[in-house]
C-alpha cells in the first residue's frame, strides 16, 4: 500500500449527523475528511485514497466493526485507527486489542454519544503536530540533536515516608517550527520507519550518563527508559548495553527497562533469553502497562519481572469506581505474593495518592507528584521534596 495521505481523515459511520459532525471539526483543525456510510463505500474509499486516520464506528448495519479491523490488516494499511461504538468501555478495549495484535496502529477510543469537546480533543491529538511530520523529518531530528530527554521523579516507600530515588526517562523533540513535541506525537512514526531504534539508544545513552552525572553530584538515583520492542529481539543489545555502563562507570542495577507485554509475543524464548541476560547481569525488568492486556498474568509469572507498572487508566478511575479501586488493590496484592514491587503511574489526585498509599503501593509516579523536567531541575526537586513530610499528601509539585 501507498504512503498515507497526511491529514487525511476517512470516517466510518452510518449516522449522517455524527459525519457532518466529524467534518466540521476536521476542517477546524486543518484536516481533509472523507467519508463512508456503509461497508461498500468504506472498501471504495480505502481503494481510492490512503488516510493517515481512520475513525471506524464498530456497529454499523451489515458492517461487522471487526472484520472491518481484519480488513485494513489484510490490507496493509498503516492509518492510524480510531474506535467509535456506543457500547461499553470493554468492548471498545477488547477490539482495541485485536487490532494491536493484528498489527494495527491503534490510537484510542470514543464511546458513543460523545461531547463536542472529547471528539475535538481526540482529532486534534492524531491531527496535530504529529500528523505533520514524515519519517525523514525524524531522521533529521536525530542527526542534528533535536531529541532531548525529560525526567519524571518517582517516589517510593520508605519506612512511613515518600522519597525520589528513581526516575522515568522520557524523549522530547524540540521542533524547529513546530515547538516541544511529546512521544505520542512521533513514537508512532519512529516504530513504522524503525527509527525507534536509534531513539531507544539516544534516551538510554542519555540516561545512564545522567546517572553517573548525579552519582558524582551525590544523588543515588536509578533510571527507568521504555525498551522498544524492536530492541526486545536483538540478542546483541545487552552487550552493548554494557558497553554503555562501562563507559559511564555506572552499575547495572541502577537502570530499569520497562516493556508491555506485547513485546514478548513475537518470539517468547527468544525475549526469555535476552531478559535472562538482563536480569543475571542486575538491570531491572518492569512490565509495563499492567492491567490493560490480555495475557498479562502470564507474562508475570513465566518472565524475569521485578516491577509491576499499574497502568494509569486503571489509577485514573480509582476515587469513582469501586471495580477500578479492588482491581488496583489486587495487582498490588499480586504483586507483594510475586515478591515484585508494584509501582503506579499516572496519579495526578490527592485522593489516588492517598489511596494508592493505604493499599500498600510500592512506588509511585505522576503529575501530581512532579511533571516530567529536564535533568538540570531535578536535584532542587529531591532536595526540596525529600526534605519535606510526606505522610499524608505531597506538599510539593513541579509544574511544566
Amino acid at each position: 500500500m501507498s504512503r498515507p495521505e497526511r491529514n487525511l481523515l476517512l470516517a466510518v459511520d452510518d449516522e449522517v449527523d455524527f459525519l457532518e459532525l466529524i467534518e466540521q471539526i476536521g476542517e477546524g483543525v486543518g484536516c481533509e475528511v472523507i467519508t463512508a456510510d456503509s461497508a461498500a463505500r468504506f472498501r471504495e474509499q480505502l481503494a481510492a485514497r490512503q488516510p493517515s486516520l481512520i475513525l471506524l464506528d464498530l456497529q454499523m448495519p451489515g458492517m461487522d466493526g471487526i472484520e472491518a479491523l481484519r480488513y485494513l490488516a489484510r490490507q496493509g494499511v498503516t492509518a492510524g485507527v480510531l474506535l467509535a461504538s456506543g457500547m461499553d468501555q470493554r468492548v471498545l478495549a477488547s477490539a482495541r486489542q485485536l487490532g494491536d495484535s493484528l498489527g494495527l496502529r491503534m490510537l484510542g477510543t470514543l464511546q458513543k454519544p460523545a461531547m463536542l469537546e472529547d471528539i475535538e480533543s481526540l482529532l486534534m491529538t492524531h491531527l496535530g503536530p504529529g500528523a505533520r511530520i514524515s519519517a525523514e523529518d525524524l531522521q533529521r531530528a536525530i542527526e542534528e540533536h533535536e531529541l532531548i530527554v525529560h525526567y519524571q521523579p518517582k517516589v517510593v516507600r520508605c519506612t512511613n515516608d515518600w522519597q525520589v530515588r528513581s526516575a522515568e526517562a522520557l524523549v522530547r523533540w524540540r521542533h524547529p517550527s513546530l515547538g516541544l513535541l511529546y512521544p505520542g506525537e512521533f513514537l508512532t512514526l519512529a516504530e513504522q520507519s524503525g527509527l525507534i531504534v536509534g531513539i531507544t539508544d539516544f534516551v538510554m545513552t542519555d540516561a545512564i550518563r545522567q546517572i553517573g552525572h548525579w552519582r558524582q553530584r551525590g544523588l543515588d538515583l536509578s533510571v527507568a527508559v521504555n525498551l522498544s520492542p524492536r530492541l526486545v529481539q536483538d540478542l546483541e543489545f545487552p552487550d552493548r548495553l554494557n558497553r554503555v555502563f562501562r563507559e559511564f562507570e555506572v552499575t547495572p542495577e541502577q537502570l530499569t527497562l520497562e516493556v508491555t507485554e506485547a513485546a514478548s509475543l513475537d518470539d517468547p524464548d527468544l525475549v526469555m533469553d535476552i531478559f535472562t541476560r538482563l536480569r543475571v547481569r542486575g538491570v531491572g525488568l518492569a512490565l509495563d502497562d499492567f492491567g490493560t492486556g490480555m495475557s498479562s498474568l502470564t507474562q508475570l509469572y513465566k518472565m524475569p519481572f521485578n516491577e509491576v507498572k499499574i497502568d494509569g487508566t486503571l489509577i485514573a478511575d480509582i476515587a469513582t469506581s469501586k471495580a477500578a479501586a479492588t482491581v488496583v488493590r489486587a495487582i498490588t496484592e499480586l504483586a507483594h505474593n510475586l515478591s515484585l514491587t508494584a509501582c503506579a503511574e499516572g496519579v495526578e489526585t490527592p485522593a489516588q495518592f492517598e489511596f494508592l498509599d493505604q493499599v500498600g503501593c510500592d512506588a509511585l509516579q505522576g503529575d501530581f507528584i512532579a511533571s516530567p523536567m529536564p535533568a538540570s531541575e531535578m536535584e532542587n526537586f529531591i532536595h526540596v521534596w525529600n526534605g519535606s513530610d510526606h505522610t499524608w499528601v505531597p506538599v510539593v509539585r513541579n509544574e511544566v
